[in-house]
């Protein structure tokens, strides 16, 4: 399989926008192995559009085209699509059902550029999107697959992650598993030498996706290599897992958070923030108070004061003090300090010792 990737849009061409979809979605294909061979942009122009999709689907056989699906008159990625595959565009009523859910929510009604985001090309295979009215879709023509995605990162990323990146690695590996493991808090130019020696010798592709402060590590192999690759890298690893490879140790967190029928009180004097960030919630805000109040279970964090202070140093400290009502105590951890992202690997590490604590105490 190969593929290429379009950004269309004006605000890009003219540098008011960054084109972070291209380099995203560039990013979660290499990672699967997926690399696309090519990125374009362009603007808003339909003739610009359909010239470069002329161009891309002569060297590859997936296009991503990204932005353009919106309700005003200088969205004309539908309609250079359309004209491309000298198709007309045509109402789907599933697009139609959408934007109006979509539009009551905020008590709106329809108008004519709405109605505009139902048009796609015959047959196409409409994406959902939970966060705007521009629905995806995928079409095909001449052996070749055309990918329309909204242009708002906000939309376009769940988009790709949750219905477009599945299909093409399923067309990809038939056959085939996915393993993955989440490593903590090490580079990949760390591991990597080390991963890819261990398994040199099995027949699979192995692949990188960094997810601050975590790196995940992905091999895909047959069904009957499972034991053998996982013999291989989990002692290598150990030391790096805090979380299984679905979940952030903030994500556990808050599902073991949303379990308990005790309300938490943190106070947070070591990440800025960043913890009740991660943390804090619609569905967990009762439980969970990041000031004093009436709670069983109490937390106090101090720490990072190299990183606050702006001292040179390779190393920093986090303090966790507990108590509930019977049990009181303290644990001191040193971390690395190698740049500002040590906020980011602070928080992940609190969530871990915090799911640890909770679990002990309650």
């Amino acid at each position: 399989m190969s593929i290429a990737i379009l950004a269309t849009g004006d605000e890009i061409i003219t540098g008011d926008t960054l084109n972070t979809n291209g380099h995203e979605l560039a990013h979660r294909l290499a990672s699967d192995g997926l690399s696309p061979g090519l990125q374009l942009a362009c603007g808003d122009e339909e003739q610009e559009i359909i010239s470069c999709l002329e161009f891309l689907s002569k060297h590859k056989d997936t296009v991503i085209i990204i932005g353009g699906l919106g309700p005003t008159s200088d969205d004309r990625t539908r309609f250079a699509l359309a004209r491309f595959l000298q198709r007309k565009l045509i109402e789907h009523k599933e697009a139609i059902q959408h934007i109006e859910r979509i539009l009551s929510r905020a008590n709106l009604t329809m108008n004519t550029g709405n109605r505009q985001q139902a048009l796609f090309p015959p047959a196409t295979v409409l994406l959902p999107n939970p966060f705007g009215t521009a629905m995806g879709g995928i079409s095909q023509a001449n052996q070749k697959t055309f990918i329309l995605l909204p242009g708002p990162p906000r939309e376009c990323l769940p988009m790709f992650e949750q219905f477009v990146l599945p299909e093409l690695l399923k067309n990809k590996s038939k056959g085939k598993v996915l393993l993955k493991w989440r490593l903590f808090g090490v580079a990949e130019s760390a591991v990597a030498q080390m991963l890819e020696e261990a398994i040199s010798t099995v027949d699979c592709e192995v692949g990188y996706r960094l997810d601050v402060p975590y790196v995940e590590f992905k091999v895909r192999c047959h069904q009957q290599q499972v034991s053998e690759i996982k013999a291989r890298i989990d002692p290598l690893v150990t030391d790096f897992i805090i979380a299984p490879p679905e979940y952030r140790a903030s994500e556990l967190l808050r599902q073991r958070i949303a379990e308990l029928n005790d309300t938490i009180e943190i106070i947070d004097d070591a990440t800025g923030g960043r913890l009740q960030t991660a943390l804090q919630r619609q569905d967990n805000f009762h439980k969970l108070t990041f000031h004093e109040r009436e709670s069983r279970l109490h937390f106090y964090i101090s720490g990072l004061q190299e990183y606050w202070e702006n001292i040179t140093s390779s190393n920093t400290q986090l303090t966790i003090k507990y108590q509930n009502d019977g049990q009181q105590g303290s644990e001191t951890h040193e971390i690395p300090y190698r740049s500002p992202l040590v906020l980011e690997y602070a928080t992940e590490w609190l969530c871990f010792r915090l799911l640890h604590l909770i679990n002990q105490l309650h």
